[in-house]
């Protein structure tokens, strides 16, 4: 047996003396701080990235905005409005032609007063307009409402916030669009209407106007009447026979 393995075992003094309690503790600290990453690494993948999240119905609201409708103002129907095209409308054959002239039971014609049959023109026109509107805007409302339905559905499942709130935006921002197409819808259907009660209130006034007239030219005629029966008061003078020489 060697010498060395004789000699007594030396505890080093300088070595430091662990306290298990202390150990146990940074343990513990240890413990709480990779469970605090983990909630943070959680709550990271909660957030998402906004960047990396693209949604298909954004860009199609985004293209939706950028449609121009081929909208006409009131004022532009107004005058775009002919006398012609009033004579000439049958309504897709629904209504009797009138024709550019009268002709009477002499066979002889005589053409008619145009302007008063603008108004008429004007108001088929914001009907036409009306209808294109309709037609334009259909494809376009329809989509957007089956977009509406799959961000919701895609809104119930978003796994994280950041997809969550874009979804939040494009829903609203779909809506708002869906609100301008149907508001461009009303628009059109406003001029329709209020040409057509510009056109019964000059009726209105028109019938009020002959009235009028009628009133005036009947009091002329009671006056003319009234003068011819005055009986003529001036005294008659018959001549002399004697006074007149042969």
């Amino acid at each position: 047996m060697s010498a060395s393995f004789l000699q007594p075992f030396v505890v080093r003094a300088d070595l430091p003396v662990i306290d298990p309690s202390v150990l146990a503790q940074a343990i513990e600290e240890v413990q709480l701080t990779i469970e605090q990453v983990h909630q943070i690494t959680t709550e990271v993948q909660r957030l998402g990235d906004p960047i990396t999240i693209k949604l298909p119905g954004a860009a199609a609201v985004i293209a939706s905005l950028g449609i121009k409708g081929d909208f006409q103002t009131w004022t532009d129907l107004r005058n775009s409005a002919t006398a012609s095209a009033a004579f000439l409308y049958d309504g897709d054959g629904l209504y009797h032609v009138i024709g550019e002239s009268i002709t009477n039971a002499d066979g002889q014609t005589t053409p008619r007063a145009g302007l008063p049959y603008r108004k008429f023109d004007a108001v088929i026109r914001a009907a036409a307009a009306l209808e294109k509107t309709m037609n334009d805007t259909e494809v376009r409302r329809q989509h957007l409402r089956d977009e509406i339905k799959s961000t919701t559905a895609q809104l119930e499942v978003a796994p994280t916030i950041s997809e969550v709130q874009k979804l939040q935006a494009t829903l609203a921002a779909q809506a708002a669009e869906l609100g301008a197409i149907d508001r461009e819808r009303e628009a059109a259907m406003n001029h329709l209407l209020l040409q057509h009660v510009a056109n019964q209130t000059d009726a209105d006034k028109q019938e009020h106007a002959r009235l009028e007239e009628r009133i005036v030219d009947f009091k002329t005629a009671q006056q003319k009447l009234g003068q011819f029966l005055i009986p003529n008061t001036t005294p008659v003078q018959i001549p002399d026979p004697r006074s007149v020489r042969p």
